[in-house]
């Protein structure tokens, strides 16, 4: 996992929508066979060069454009094919690579799964944790939202009432056994199972496994301790 506190993390000076700009722009660029430069993006993007300078080290730390600086990266071009042919299906793929790819939008999709659910002041507070840092950086702000809307767009997690959800329950590479579908009735609290009436709760032990456990609707503290017990003893792990 990246260790992004001893990299500052480069911000973007534009929103999302902007920079889906840009990334077609790019794409055409490239994709037309001839000489070009970063002018002929700014050009075909209808925003300043000064623009795609701006934001060119943000494109790279995320996966977009190459360390290089001058080419896509292979997810960024498919990215680009997504956006300029505007085929959903091909820019959410996009997205979900170069989320997977990247150590930070990798990690917020991780804490939003794990809990379950997070609002905005939540998981700008996990971005300023992951980044180090915080709103008296030039960027942050407008950065925040962009993460948001590049989730959010990727399929992975999605909104509800202000407070950003787990959509898909693994990315890609990652193997996570849910229950079936048909088996759960959503609770505020974990899942509950139709036939035993048990509430199932998710329990992430990694970044790549979550486990189940099923409980009573309101357990006594004492069976609680009992549980802890047990599962102590299954798993011959001593009492701290």
């Amino acid at each position: 996992m990246a260790d992004t506190s001893k990299a500052l993390f480069s911000w973007p000076t534009s929103s999302w929508r902007v920079l889906k700009r840009i990334i077609r722009a790019w794409y055409t660029a490239e994709d037309g066979g001839g000489e070009w430069t970063q002018r002929t993006v700014a050009k075909l993007a209808n925003v300043q060069p000064s623009r795609v300078s701006a934001n060119k080290a943000f494109l790279q730390v995320v996966g977009i454009v190459q360390q290089e600086g001058i080419a896509l990266t292979e997810s960024g071009r498919n990215l680009g094919l997504g956006l300029i042919n505007e085929n959903t299906r091909v820019t959410q793929q996009a997205l979900e690579n170069i989320v997977r790819s990247s150590g930070v939008l990798r990690q917020l999709v991780d804490i939003v799964r794990g809990r379950g659910t997070i609002d905005r002041p939540g998981f700008e507070a996990e971005v300023l944790l992951l980044t180090r840092q915080g709103k008296e950086t030039s960027g942050f702000t407008t950065g925040v939202s962009v993460l948001e809307d590049m989730l959010l767009e990727s399929g992975l997690v999605g909104m509800s009432d202000n407070a950003f959800r787990p959509i898909r329950t693994e990315v890609r590479d990652e193997t996570v056994v849910m229950p079936k579908q048909t088996e759960q009735v959503k609770t505020g609290h974990g899942q509950r199972s139709e036939n035993s009436g048990l509430r199932q709760i998710p329990i992430p032990v990694s970044a790549n496994t979550v486990w189940y456990i099923e409980v009573s609707e309101s357990p006594e503290k004492a069976d609680i301790e009992t549980f802890i017990a047990m599962q102590r003893l299954i798993f011959g792990v001593q009492q701290p």
